[in-house]
């Protein structure tokens, strides 16, 4: 498949000048590459852009729905891509209309909060992190779980980020779209840090970035994940770092002394709207079947 023939180089250079993360570009041209793979199969005919009318995009979304039978999240991404995709086309005039501009989601109802730890799991990872006296894994999980920082966010540290006093101290984050936001340290996070800093220190490190490698090199994300996952197989308990970001959120909302609502969550995450939020106001799945359990023998 040529990629030039369908805009897709140009399409990539328009995404990173619009500042999309790495990921992002990926996703959406691989996107965007299964759908000319659908509208060629499909149709029997060269894939002309032009040509393409909403009824394609609704069909191609009908057919990932009840053919494929995708989830609505993962539908809702393609059709996020097809959207930026046409956007594109047409601003620049390479076509007249834009096809997905009307072009639905799939409404997705939401019951529960998303996947946290429970507060035994998270419990028993915290010990064992703290027991392996691994300041720079104790700096990790403090971070994560008291910040609700994202990996992408966690590597990019600088030290010029962080300012701590005796009493208080606060993280500046640089999140998605090069949004800035001041996330205040809680004492653990805090002292965390020092400890860490104290090892750096020890080992005559310079670097400006944090977090840093047994090689002495900023970390990657893949980097982290692979600690995480040592810890997931040492406690035998699923953990991803968004949970860590889950849990944060969740103990905002429900510890009364915290006096936190859902404008502080949008703010402390990063979230571009509310409705990102919003999904921490919702049941967990747990509160669900133990709310059934116990009127099981009723």
């Amino acid at each position: 498949m040529d990629t030039k023939e369908y805009y897709l180089d140009a399409f990539i250079d328009y995404l990173n000048k619009n500042d999309k993360s790495p990921g992002t570009v990926t996703t959406y041209t691989t996107n965007i590459r299964y759908f000319i793979r659908y509208y060629v199969e499909s149709y029997s005919e060269e894939f002309t852009p032009e040509n393409v009318i909403m009824m394609d995009l609704q069909d191609y979304r009908n057919y990932l729905l009840n053919v494929k039978r995708q989830k609505a999240s993962t539908i809702n991404n393609k059709i996020a891509a097809l959207k930026e995709y046409f956007f594109f086309l047409q601003s620049n005039g390479i076509t007249k209309n834009n096809p997905a501009e009307n072009i639905k989601k799939i409404r997705v109802n939401k019951p529960t909060a998303p996947k946290s730890f429970s507060n035994s799991d998270f419990k028993k990872i915290k010990r064992y992190v703290y027991k392996s006296q691994n300041e720079l894994w104790i700096s990790i999980f403090e971070l994560l779980s008291k910040t609700g920082i994202r990996v992408s966010e966690l590597i990019n540290i600088r030290l010029t980020d962080i300012n701590m006093g005796d009493r208080s101290g606060n993280l500046r984050v640089i999140g998605k779209n090069q949004k800035e936001r001041n996330v205040p340290l809680h004492v653990d996070a805090r002292k965390a840090i020092a400890d860490y800093l104290k090892v750096r220190d020890e080992k005559s490190i310079s670097s400006d970035y944090l977090l840093l490698s047994e090689r002495k090199a900023p970390f990657t994300r893949s980097g982290i994940f692979k600690i995480l996952k040592r810890w997931e197989n040492d406690t035998n308990i699923k953990i991803h770092p968004h949970m860590f970001r889950h849990h944060f959120a969740i103990q905002l909302l429900n510890n009364p002394n915290a006096n936190a609502d859902i404008n502080t969550v949008q703010y402390l995450l990063g979230h571009e709207s509310i409705e990102s939020s919003a999904i921490y106001l919702k049941v967990r799945q747990e509160d669900l079947e133990k709310s059934i359990d116990a009127i099981a023998d009723y």
